[in-house]
């Protein structure tokens, strides 16, 4: 959580009504970079119910974490052939190094927990099977499919969306570095989200010329602020107040981009002010390849009509039939993007302890048990130490590798926080959680 965490609760910091929050999320990867981790023992199965995870993403593994646990015997189907969903196929190495997210996989994986790989449901097991091999079953199938842009030309070759393009470079890393895949020299990257950024940083570290449009302006873009800050040090240009018009190509494949210049009208349904189109503004980029990275979308092609699961009209599972996470269908609960839509890493982990904790209460209900009761955390005692003035110090700078040198690699940019800079942080802390 210390790498790709949105820190949220940052925001609620009351050192930030001073200067700034303290650096939660930079002092939550120096713990997990530097302390002992704890060894990791397999879980014996102690419950007779049977459980199947759809989609070895957050999401999943963390609610068969949860599961394994509390003594379930768990398997995680999954159609790829790594475990991770958007931890591995969509976040780059250069922010999730792939080192660190095997192993918070391996220790899933010892605790019990069977992963089953290049497993499709819906056409290796039918949800039928699926329904009848298992007691309950979990859906965390992500939001893996792009959102198509609605212009012509989107089907010209080298058009890619922006998760697919993600996937297709981390499945075949070997064949972009030797050139036998490529993106050519100028792409242009559609749209404002941590995605497109994503997108836009590995085509440069590809060898591009790279400039995203988005047709709002910088303040209404989705993405991380340090990520577009990190964006435009490496020098990926970024146009405001455009949008793609259509795409043209030859031989069936793309050569240009036609765009139209926006003004922002009124405020709409997302709080953000309209993007207008500006009459007689349209002009026209010569690339080589276009990445669309507008939103994504659940795929639900793999459902079966008769299973009783319910999908609304945006793609995405129906949920909260008496607990939070369960379906129409009893036996079937579901989390994560597949419910939400694309959203974080966090709300999807926690959508997984969510979906868990469903699960053992259905289950505990329907067998006449008592809750369970989660074991106790470890007691920290920390000392307490109030300074008699607190000075106003500026949150701690994350070290990062040079701009220069890091887009010619995809080594990890955030260097992490040395011991000193760690300690000097935390001890900015205001300590609310002390009891006088």
């Amino acid at each position: 959580c210390g790498r790709v965490c949105d820190h949220k609760c940052q925001s609620k910091c009351r050192r930030g009504n001073l200067d700034e929050p303290l650096a939660i999320k930079f002092l939550k990867r120096f713990i997990t970079d530097n302390a002992s981790r704890p060894k990791i023992e397999p879980v014996p199965v102690t419950r007779k119910e049977k459980i199947a995870v759809v989609g070895a993403g957050p999401a999943g593994l963390t609610a068969a974490r949860d599961m394994a646990i509390r003594g379930y015997k768990v398997t995680v189907f999954e159609e790829l052939n790594k475990p991770g969903g958007m931890l591995y196929w969509g976040i780059p190495s250069y922010r999730l190094p792939r080192n660190i997210l095997d192993g918070e996989i391996d220790d899933i994986h010892k605790l019990g927990v069977d992963i089953r790989l290049n497993t499709r449901i819906g056409k290796d097991i039918s949800v039928a099977q699926l329904e009848k091999d298992y007691d309950y079953i979990y859906l965390a199938t992500g939001a893996h499919k792009s959102q198509k842009m609605g212009v012509p030309g989107e089907d010209l070759k080298n058009v890619f969306g922006g998760v697919e393009f993600l996937r297709d470079f981390n499945a075949n890393e070997d064949k972009w570095f030797k050139g036998k895949l490529s993106l050519g020299k100028n792409v242009a990257v559609i749209g404002g989200g941590n995605s497109a950024i994503d997108a836009a940083r590995v085509a440069l570290r590809l060898g591009a010329n790279v400039t995203i449009l988005y047709r709002r302006l910088r303040q209404d873009m989705p993405a991380a602020e340090e990520e577009i800050k990190a964006a435009e040090e490496e020098g990926i240009k970024i146009e405001y107040l455009v949008a793609p018009l259509k795409i043209e190509g030859s031989k069936g494949k793309v050569n240009s981009i036609t765009c139209q210049r926006m003004n922002l009208g009124d405020f709409d349904s997302s709080g953000r002010k309209r993007p207008v189109p500006v009459e007689g503004s349209e002009f026209t980029l010569n690339v080589d390849a276009v990445i669309a990275a507008i939103g994504q979308v659940p795929d639900m092609s793999f459902m079966d009509a008769k299973s009783g699961v319910e999908i609304n009209k945006w793609d995405c599972y129906n949920v909260g039939n008496v607990y939070k996470s369960r379906t129409a269908n009893p036996k079937f609960f579901a989390g994560g993007d597949a419910v939400t839509g694309p959203a974080t890493v966090i709300g999807a982990i926690a959508a997984g302890h969510q979906a868990a904790d469903d699960i053992d209460a259905a289950i505990r209900k329907a067998n006449n048990e008592p809750t369970y009761e989660k074991p106790a955390r470890e007691k920290i005692d920390v000392p307490l130490i109030i300074d008699e003035e607190t000075v106003e110090t500026p949150q701690a700078h994350m070290p990062e590798m040079n701009a220069e040198k890091r887009k010619m690699s995809f080594a990890e940019v955030e260097l992490g926080l040395s011991r000193e800079e760690a300690i000097k942080e935390a001890c900015r802390c205001l300590r609310c959680d002390a009891e006088l």
